[in-house]
């Protein structure tokens, strides 16, 4: 199957962008394996994912640069991309870098203004204005590459955390302030997320941002026909949690206290080292692990601190204490360390393949399917680890039995998975887009949980 996909960053030329941009095209030409792509594991064979070799790229940013530089900088600073690699790319990380274009900033807070204290020229047109900028560099991208479609990933430093106003619930009166130009309210990433779903192109929220998670938006993702996901990266730590915590629920022992303590470099580590910036990423953090216990008495925390030497080497230390049979407390301890950056992408690119197909197949909204990858999900509150990758095997195990029904314009065909839906304290059956068993018959789609 041959479909021209384009990739369109948000913070194009961050750490997570240039490795995708680098392992893709590594990829291409022969340079690295598959090893850490989700997408690539036995469960997604004969699927009809977008190949590698069909994806081009192109992205906003607030900063100057292009992917060649970028690349060397990571390399310099923390390894990964060796000479030869970086030598085997560097020609087409060059025609790639052709497509970045200046992005927006605002609303996002002093720490990413002080990466970038030039305003983006963009930022000061009126709301209504900046959105057609944004979806006029999507359109011209694809038209200029001839894509069958574009997937947005929102790679952007973390947002302070604000509430946003209740008239981001509802599609009409969220229109209404952003025709008002009511610029106080609108964070960066919404911007990018409504200019992303209303120009009928999926998006991927990757960050701790708000993005496409406002209700507003889900709605909009609804009447367009395209898929989003989000929200909040599950990489290294709070994989393990989710991966761990299970364990000590079913074995029914009491977890007293889970304390996280995460040390990073890189520029994200400069941003969370804002207080403000820092907020929502521990409360995706923290809130995964707590839902999964259900013990509201259970003491836990999270630390994020900047260790500038780290660069993208990140290391989380977690102790965890616990109490078991005839009152015995006893702890276990873990050390995670890895290059956030190395595993991000290909997580990333999972995310696209996912996001095309899903939208190939006719199918809007939250991506519910994809929770295995979000510390937030969308739409689910369930956080095992294990039950969303069953979810996510299931969607795929259905979507190869009907692969033939894969055809632009057709409707998706949805069977139950079990998974609690957010804002629901009870574990209901949830209709997932284009899951099933090649056994069983499909169910009637809910339109209520479309």
């Amino acid at each position: 199957m041959e479909r021209r996909t384009g990739i369109w960053f948000v913070g194009a030329l961050g750490g997570v962008s240039t490795l995708v941009v680098a392992g893709i095209e590594a990829l291409k030409a022969g340079l690295a394996g598959r090893t850490g792509l989700v997408t690539e594991a036995p469960d997604f064979e004969g699927m009809e994912l977008v190949g590698f070799d069909d994806i081009v790229f192109g992205g906003h940013e607030i900063r100057g640069g292009d992917w060649v530089g970028s690349a060397l900088e990571f390399a310099r600073e923390n390894g990964v991309l060796t000479p030869e690699l970086l030598a085997g790319i560097h020609e087409r990380l060059i025609e790639a870098g052709g497509h970045i274009r200046p992005g927006i900033s605002l609303n996002c807070g002093e720490a990413v203004r002080r990466l970038a204290p030039l305003a983006a020229e963009r930022d000061r047109r009126s709301l209504p204005e900046i959105v057609a900028a944004l979806q006029a560099d999507l359109r011209a991208f694809r038209e200029k590459h001839r894509l069958d479609d574009v997937v947005v990933v929102n790679l952007m430093s973390a947002e302070p955390d604000v509430a946003l106003p209740r008239e981001f619930s509802y599609l009409e009166s969220f229109l209404g302030l952003l025709h008002g130009d009511r610029r106080d309210l609108f964070p960066a990433s919404v911007l990018y997320a409504f200019a992303a779903i209303d120009a009928g192109f999926p998006f991927v929220n990757f960050t701790s941002c708000a993005g496409s998670s406002v209700p507003a938006l889900e709605e909009l993702a609804r009447r367009r026909g395209v898929p989003h996901a989000g929200r909040d990266g599950k990489t290294g730590e709070t994989m393990v949690k989710t991966a761990l915590a299970p364990m000590f629920v079913a074995r029914n022992l009491r977890v007293l206290a889970w304390e996280g303590h995460n040390i990073l470099g890189n520029r994200d580590g400069q941003v969370l080292d804002s207080p403000a910036h820092r907020q929502a990423k521990v409360r995706d953090k923290d809130g995964a692990l707590r839902e999964l216990l259900g013990d509201e008495k259970v003491h836990s925390g999270v630390r994020i601190d900047y260790v500038p030497s780290l660069g993208d080497w990140k290391t989380a230390w977690d102790f965890i204490h616990f109490e078991g049979f005839l009152g015995a407390k006893m702890s276990m301890q873990f050390i995670w360390q890895g290059c956030d950056s190395v595993l991000a992408a290909p997580l990333v690119i999972d995310l696209v393949r996912l996001a095309e197909f899903a939208h190939r197949a006719g199918e809007g909204g939250m991506m519910r399917h994809a929770a295995c990858f979000f510390k937030a999900p969308y739409g689910v509150r369930e956080h095992d680890f294990h039950a969303q990758m069953d979810v996510l095997r299931e969607y795929a195990a259905g979507r190869r039995c009907r692969r033939s029904d894969v055809r632009v314009g057709l409707a998706a065909q949805f069977t139950c998975s079990q998974f609690p839906v957010s804002g629901s304290g009870e574990r209901r059956t949830l209709q997932a887009p284009g899951t099933g068993n090649c056994a069983s018959t499909p169910t009637r789609t809910n339109e209520s949980e479309r």
